[in-house]
């Protein structure tokens, strides 16, 4: 029996260093296909801010005291407390207190901006297929096996696997200008056995299991595969790559709606794991 978290040696598959199976919509394989062994991964959720309530003040003037210049200053300020000196550390201390002061206001707003901007991200209305009906809920409580479906001009709220869209072709377009900055419209392809299913009955029928790599954060790089099962025969097995893959953060376009299931959320997306933690910029002088 296949686990969901295992080593492979398939040909093809050489750089993966481990792997997860994820059920479509959640469905068991059948009976004698593999052992059903469902996995725990991170809601939706993303976490852009720096900050919290209870960890501002620490967290903020450990920051600010690793820059070199805050540092002296400190140290020049419990000299001048604790050593007799000539010059009162008003002149020292004032001026520290100061710049501390501001620069924690500062940032402090500006975290709760990025807190205001996660909230709204994670309360996006998302469709999803649930026993052949559309159901929304918030983009949060999406979870890794739910099956999507994305409108024209929306953004893609996970990492998503295309299973089918309103084109006879199997295809869509999309725009990643707010991953790498390329407008041109790119397109994507829908797996092989999955492109004619164009109902919400349709695609809640479907029987699969996709076994990919762990989450990483190269936007052009995806190595899987996916096992469609029938009633009576073997599953069919088909290899997935970057064309079948949707990130987050892209827009759908030229394309009336699509379906899709998820396989990297929250945190673990692609988007995610390349963006740039808010750590203070510091020279190189400093450095």
């Amino acid at each position: 029996a296949r686990c969901g978290c295992h080593r492979t040696c398939c040909a093809g598959e050489e750089n993966w260093v481990d792997s997860r199976t994820i059920y479509v919509g959640h469905r068991e394989p059948p009976p004698g296909a593999e052992a059903y062994i469902p996995q725990r991964y991170p809601d939706n959720r993303i976490v852009s801010s720096k900050y919290t309530f209870w960890n501002f003040i620490p967290k903020n003037l450990f920051e600010q005291f690793r820059r070199i210049a805050n540092f002296y200053f400190l140290i020049i300020f419990l000299v001048q407390l604790i050593i007799d000196t000539p010059t009162s550390p008003v002149t020292s201390g004032l001026p520290l207190f100061f710049v501390i002061t501001v620069t924690a206001i500062k940032q402090g707003y500006e975290d709760w901006l990025r807190h205001k901007a996660d909230n709204a991200m994670n309360q996006c209305p998302v469709h999803f297929i649930q026993h052949g009906k559309l159901v929304r809920k918030q983009s949060r409580k999406l979870r890794v096996g739910d099956i999507v479906m994305v409108k024209e001009d929306e953004t893609f709220p996970c990492d998503l696997i295309f299973l089918s869209s309103n084109r006879g072709d199997g295809t869509c377009h999309v725009t990643t200008a707010s991953l790498d900055g390329e407008s041109s419209h790119k397109t994507h392809y829908a797996v092989q056995d999955t492109k004619g299913f164009h109902t919400e009955e349709d695609i809640d029928g479907l029987h699969a299991t996709i076994e990919c790599e762990q989450p990483q954060p190269d936007l052009y790089k995806f190595v899987g595969r996916i096992n469609v099962y029938s009633d009576l025969n073997d599953p069919v097995v088909r290899p997935l790559g970057s064309e079948n893959l949707l990130l987050r953060g892209a827009t759908l376009k030229n394309t009336e709606k699509i379906f899709g299931v998820a396989i990297y959320t929250g945190m673990e997306t692609k988007m995610a794991l390349n963006y740039q933690s808010k750590s203070q910029k510091r020279s190189a002088v400093e450095k």
